[in-house]
């Protein structure tokens, strides 16, 4: 008996140092592979330039990231500077491109569309982040300036933006640096970690080395003047990203946001759902 039972310790000890370690390997893992599990980057395929409507104009440049490229399509009224440029950031596994229907489709003719990809999407390089995400968006607008032959101000004074899903979030990141007038976000979260708690557990949210903060975002825009107009489309029916998030948004912001719920919309497919109630709402006076 009195051999049985250091015998027994040892074990215990043993058993317990591999979950430790068995526990250990994977918040390792977390934290050093979470860029592949938050960012999953498409590529455009061969020919994607016939895609492209005509007009279009293809903006390549560089940045810390590597390579670059974003798409500008100019008012269809033919107006050489646009009454508003919607900078348009895709949802995860999307591009760019993905915008073309809503665009096509706007019946604003006096308004333009800036296209961007995250790095490492569409034919951009590099690897996105929250940083990297802002500074290639920043660089494609003032690349827009030079174009229009316009000042940063003027410029400026005629921005918006649109977000999809993450890119409601890249959205609102962009958006902390220009005094935007509208913003458009489809099936938000409230904060990168608390989505990341709802998919995969508190704990691991904790080990996220950076957080997109979506409230905090919109109450440094309400505090502007004047503040801009926020418009937040979320379905009903979206088990990814918790329709509560998209309202929990809005009401964090009352004085600038309002929400519209999707009846019966899944995540996947929303944007398919509310592309007319969203043309109406940019549109609105």
């Amino acid at each position: 008996m009195t051999t049985a039972l250091p015998r027994l310790y040892r074990v215990l000890v043993r058993m317990l140092f591999v979950i430790v370690l068995l526990i250990a390997a994977f918040a390792a893992m977390v934290l050093f592979a979470q860029d592949s599990l938050i960012y999953h980057p498409r590529r455009y395929a061969d020919g994607f330039e016939s895609m492209l409507p005509p007009g279009t104009s293809r903006l390549e440049y560089t940045t810390d990231a590597g390579k670059q490229l974003a798409f500008y399509l100019p008012p269809r009224s033919g107006a050489a500077v646009p009454r508003r440029v919607w900078v348009a950031f895709s949802g995860n596994a999307s591009v760019a491109l993905d915008w073309l229907d809503l665009a096509e489709s706007y019946p604003g003719d006096a308004d333009a569309f800036l296209l961007v990809d995250y790095p490492g999407y569409g034919r951009s390089e590099g690897r996105a982040s929250i940083s990297r995400t802002r500074a290639l968006a920043d660089r494609a607008v003032q690349l827009i300036g030079e174009r229009l032959n316009i000042t940063e101000a003027d410029l400026s004074s005629r921005l918006s933006v649109l977000g999809l899903s993450l890119g409601s979030a890249a959205a609102l990141e962009f958006a902390a640096g220009h005094p935007i007038e509208r913003a458009v976000l489809i099936a938000p979260f409230t904060t990168m970690r608390e989505e990341a708690a709802t998919l995969f557990g508190r704990p691991i949210s904790y080990l996220l080395r950076e957080n997109y903060d979506n409230p905090s975002r919109l109450a440094e825009l309400a505090k502007r003047t004047p503040p801009p107009r926020v418009g937040i489309f979320h379905g009903t029916a979206d088990t990814l990203i918790p329709v509560r998030m998209g309202r929990e948004l809005a009401e964090s912001a009352p004085a600038i946001a309002e929400f519209f719920p999707i009846e019966g919309a899944p995540h996947d497919t929303i944007f398919g759902s509310v592309v007319d109630d969203i043309t109406v709402w940019m549109t609105r006076n």
